[in-house]
């Protein structure tokens, strides 16, 4: 054989060995037209008879985790067991899931799947607390104030965040965090728990407006969060830290403190309440595929969770639900015969998937939530409990 056919097949071979390994170890990416892709917005919920709940919740904990997915949770359910201990997640008595859908269709974003959570209503990517059409819809917190309710809202993110807003605000973008900051302030909040970011850049107000704008109505606490500092019982109070100040058990303060802090807020006032709690670590962890730090967020939501879960449990009138507004990042715990019992994680992206994501519910009306199949119905299931009507979930 000549040299320059040896040259030849081997410079053949070497390339297809190069082809080879490409496949095997890159993920190979197909593009969906979205003329493929329908969406419905589904039905809405249905009032019912009498017994289609047994029993209806005097207060209600909603728990989002931004960024959530199933293999998040099976994550946190492979490196939070302890032997002889059941995680916490194991102690909703329901589990299923949803679509985290918005009108464009199977992707969504913080802002319009939270607003589908607050509202029972789906809407554009960023919008806040509107419509479609910018009609401004009535959140699940608006409703409880005028109902009676003490109502709070904890998150490990910043105030104006496109998940807290969505329970407070109404405006076209989540970009006009001024507009939404003054919202808050004129809100009828008990109190309102987060973080600061990017103070000055873009659309944001500086610190001292923010702190105008907050002091307006809050009594505003330090890191240590002492309640007793508060000279009136029923003074709206706020807790406001750095950027990244709250992001895992080592801050100053912690999230389950946080949480724990304003739980006892909301039930020293003495009457039925609603709390919102966010857990935003998962998302940004996961913007950045940075697994240690998902592994660490994990641990302080599940601290948070277990502060929650042992309230409700003694109280026996609250009800408990966890959800996420979308997955982020394509998380996957994985490995092979070879690395057993170790794991790897890995990610398919930096973006949010279209994946559905966990719902888990006990107490009072859990039941309900087992027929949820979209974010939607999550809001107009609790905007039904908030007005003590009865309801049935839609059939599967």
């Amino acid at each position: 054989m000549k040299n320059w056919q040896k040259t030849s097949m081997y410079t053949s071979l070497v390339l297809l060995l190069i082809l080879v390994l490409l496949i095997y170890f890159l993920p190979i990416n197909i593009s969906l037209s979205s003329s493929d892709l329908h969406f419905s917005p589904g039905e809405p919920l249905e009032m019912g008879e009498p017994d289609s709940i047994s029993e209806k919740p005097e207060n209600i904990i909603f728990f989002v985790a931004d960024g959530m997915g199933f293999s998040h949770l099976s994550l946190a359910l492979m490196t939070q067991q302890k032997e002889g201990e059941m995680p916490v997640w194991d102690e909703f008595e329901v589990r299923g899931w949803h679509d985290a859908r918005c009108t464009y269709g199977p992707l969504t974003d913080s802002g319009a799947s939270a607003t589908a959570l607050a509202t029972g209503v789906s809407t554009f990517w960023e919008v806040i607390g509107q419509d479609t059409s910018g009609k401004h819809l009535e959140n699940v917190l608006e409703l409880a104030q005028n109902c009676g309710y003490a109502t709070g809202i904890v998150t490990d993110s910043y105030v104006w965040d496109a998940t807290p807003a969505a329970f407070v605000a109404h405006t076209k973008s989540r970009d006009n965090s001024e507009d939404i900051l003054n919202q808050i302030a004129d809100s009828k909040l008990d109190l309102i728990f987060g973080e600061l970011e990017d103070i000055g850049e873009d659309n944001n107000p500086d610190l001292e407006t923010t702190l105008e704008i907050i002091d307006r109505r809050y009594y505003r606490l330090d890191e240590r969060l002492d309640i007793s500092e508060v000279p009136d019982p029923g003074q709206p109070i706020a807790a406001i830290f750095k950027e990244d100040q709250v992001n895992d058990l080592n801050s100053t303060p912690t999230f389950p403190k946080m949480v724990e802090v304003g739980l006892n807020r909301l039930i020293e006032q003495e009457k039925p309440f609603i709390m919102i709690v966010e857990c935003e670590e998962m998302d940004a962890a996961s913007h950045a595929n940075n697994s240690g730090r998902v592994i660490k967020g994990l641990k302080a939501m599940q601290e948070a969770l277990t502060i929650i879960m042992e309230y409700a449990k003694k109280d026996g009138e609250t009800l408990v639900v966890f959800t996420s507004d979308h997955e982020t990042g394509g998380l996957s715990a994985n490995g092979n015969y070879g690395s057993y019992p170790d794991m790897f994680i890995s990610w398919t992206t930096r973006e949010h998937t279209a994946t559905v994501v966990p719902v888990l519910a006990t107490g009072p009306g859990a039941e309900l939530f087992s027929q949820v199949r979209r974010n939607n119905d999550i809001g107009i299931l609790l905007k039904k409990m908030i007005k003590k009507e009865v309801v049935n979930a839609p059939e599967s």
